[in-house]
């Protein structure tokens, strides 16, 4: 071979080596762009599934045994949820088929309580479980169990919460996998315990949950920006999560400073790049 193609066949081979590089890059960067969208979309759907549950329990409280919760019901005027009262235990039953609620979710199926102590005194403990229960037709299984720890120093009620849940998927995709220890705090409303429409929580804390794929993700929620959930809200309000991949790279879900009801957050990558998502 002589020099001149030598020479050809060296940068030849340097411009093949280097296009196949950048379009693995390519490809590796827009699949891991799919996937941390895939962390907000799945943790979202736990998270407001398992807060939206405990929300429901607690105005279910407040219903007399025999009597329709109507908090979560637009257009039946008769409440889609019947709730019954035992010593120690509260089924709400949103019947077989699906029951269109105020925040834009469908459910069915029961939710039931049973707890210790009077519900709403502090050092009480109520435990959620489900049966057959769905929202927008993914299903929701587990424990959540809420101990009332009282009143902070601002006069606010709160309560540490863990879940131990599974979430099947309606879409097909599998279930997600929600290990989790929360402070839930009431911010607002609790002074109208008959009025839930005004409503507001903050969440921190931490926990893993296990995607359909099979990774484990740790979640962390710090007090600096806890997660605000407003009643009616459809998603997380405001927060910011941090999540650590397997890998040990972190990403952050930005929901905003500001408690505003949208379906955007912001995904900041472990590299610092910002990816605008929209969620379920």
């Amino acid at each position: 071979m002589t020099r001149t193609k030598k020479l050809l066949f060296v940068s030849s081979l340097a411009i093949t080596v280097a296009t196949t590089f950048f379009i693995a890059s390519c490809g590796r960067k827009n699949k891991d762009t799919s996937e941390d969208t895939g962390y907000a979309t799945e943790h979202s759907i736990s998270e407001k599934s398992y807060n939206d549950a405990e929300s429901i329990a607690d105005q279910a409280n407040n219903v007399s045994s025999g009597g329709t919760l109507a908090y979560k019901t637009t257009g039946i005027t008769s409440g889609c949820a019947t709730v019954t009262h035992a010593t120690g235990l509260t089924t709400i039953d949103f019947g077989a088929v699906n029951c269109l609620c105020n925040d834009g979710r469908y459910r069915r199926g029961k939710i039931l309580i049973s707890y210790t102590g009077n519900y709403a005194d502090s050092g009480s403990t109520h435990t959620i479980t489900f049966d057959n229960f769905y929202q927008n037709d993914n299903k929701v299984e587990g424990t959540k169990t809420v101990t009332n720890m009282g009143h902070n120093s601002l006069g606010q009620p709160y309560f540490n919460v863990t879940v131990n849940g599974t979430i099947t998927l309606a879409s097909g995709a599998g279930t997600i996998i929600t290990n989790s220890t929360r402070v839930r705090t009431w911010t607002d409303g609790y002074t109208t315990p008959g009025d839930f429409s005004d409503d507001k929580y903050a969440l921190t804390g931490t926990g893993t949950i296990t995607r359909p794929s099979g990774a484990v993700v740790g979640v962390n929620v710090s007090s600096s920006a806890p997660l605000i959930m407003v009643a009616g809200c459809r998603w997380i309000e405001a927060g910011t999560i941090t999540f650590t991949l397997p890998s040990g790279l972190t990403r952050s879900i930005n929901y905003g400073s500001t408690a505003t009801c949208d379906n955007q957050a912001v995904l900041t990558t472990a590299s610092g790049t910002t990816v605008n998502i929209t969620l379920p």
